[in-house]
């Protein structure tokens, strides 16, 4: 709850419609003390009264003005205040968009950058594994080719060594027929 100078205002004009302010702005001699007017000595209290009663409304009306100039000025000072500190909250706000905004343009070429470089890594690694492959392959055919003549040699050999065996079988019973 902000205490305001139109609040101030309400309360007051509240205050002078309702019975109160009759009551206080009322003047002594009137109602019951008409009666009590026989002696010298109550009619001097009744002045008496009458001053102190005129006084008293002096000094409310007083302090309701003193009160009305404090809350102007104090509702002044907050609205500057909260002027200030707006442009301020706007400014840092803005400081800070243009600070985001860099930071974002930074990161952004980094990761260009970075998506960059590691795009280039990849096709090179593509690249040297692809011929890697190619010369495993190759050396895969040389080997099953050295194979297959090692045993088309063994081959012949066993060969050759039958032959060898058969003809000499066939000299031995030559021989022994003679």
């Amino acid at each position: 709850m902000h205490i305001t100078a139109e609040k101030i205002k309400e309360a007051a004009e509240a205050l002078e419609s309702t019975e109160l302010k009759s009551f206080m702005f009322q003047e002594p001699t009137a109602g019951p003390l008409t009666r009590r007017r026989r002696s010298s000595r109550s009619t001097g209290r009744s002045r008496r009264s009458t001053r102190g009663t005129r006084r008293s409304t002096r000094g409310t009306r007083r302090s309701t003005r003193r009160s009305t100039r404090g809350t102007r000025r104090s509702t002044r000072r907050s609205t500057r205040g909260t002027r200030r500190s707006t442009r301020r909250s706007t400014r840092g706000t803005r400081r800070s968009t243009r600070g985001t905004r860099r930071s974002t343009r930074r990161s952004t070429r980094g990761t260009r950058r970075s998506t960059r470089r590691s795009t280039r890594g990849t096709r090179r690694s593509t690249r040297r594994s692809r011929r890697s492959t190619r010369r495993s392959r190759r050396s895969t055919r040389r080997s099953r080719r050295s194979t297959r003549r090692s045993r088309r040699s063994t081959r012949r050999s066993r060969r050759s060594t039958r032959r060898s065996r058969r003809s000499t079988r066939r000299s031995r019973r030559s021989t022994r027929r003679s």
